[in-house]
């Protein structure tokens, strides 16, 4: 379950979910925004590393974003800029997440290249886009609330999930159908 809220004047809007989306409530937000979903593609690469035990691992991006716990076998990556340095917020904080152990073979394939964070990947797939200028406060799949405030819902597979407007503009491109 979802709701929708108006922030100021502009009548931007905020997503806010206690409970992770699925598919139909993301194409539903859609129809809510009045908005078409866009296909995009992970343009960025990352380096990803697999977690040893139980890693905390907290997502920044000009504050916190949200927190993961990544379990033996389950991806610690980290966004990589054009030159392959980790990206890096206002204050200095690498852009880092967990990705599911299951999920990883699913979502990446090996560059061949390395950097002190891990093994570089690149996305195979695509994702279906929402902007929510207003930004979001909601349940990711992982089970943590994952916050912005101004960005993109984005469907991937069966999963939606959140992503900051200045990382979601440094490492996705649209797909003109």
């Amino acid at each position: 379950m979802y709701s929708i809220e108006f922030i100021g004047t502009r009548g931007r809007r905020r997503v806010i979910a206690e409970t992770a989306l699925d598919a139909n409530e993301f194409q539903q937000i859609a129809a809510d925004l009045g908005v078409v979903p866009r296909r995009a593609r992970k343009t960025g690469l990352v380096a990803a590393r697999e977690a040893v035990g139980d890693e905390p691992v907290e997502t920044r991006w000009n504050g916190k974003e949200t927190e993961a716990r990544a379990t033996t076998g389950d991806w610690i990556a980290t966004t990589l800029d054009a030159n392959l340095a980790p990206l890096r917020d206002d204050e200095g904080h690498k852009n880092v997440y967990v990705i599911k152990a299951a999920r990883f073979p699913e979502l990446y394939e090996p560059t061949g290249q390395t950097t002190p964070d891990g093994a570089i990947y690149r996305s195979k797939g695509l994702v279906e886009a929402i902007r929510v200028t207003g930004g979001f406060e909601i349940r990711a799949p992982w089970g943590e609330t994952q916050r912005a405030s101004n960005g993109w819902l984005l469907l991937n597979g069966g999963e939606v999930y959140g992503n900051h407007r200045d990382t979601f503009a440094a490492t996705y491109e649209f797909i003109e159908p």
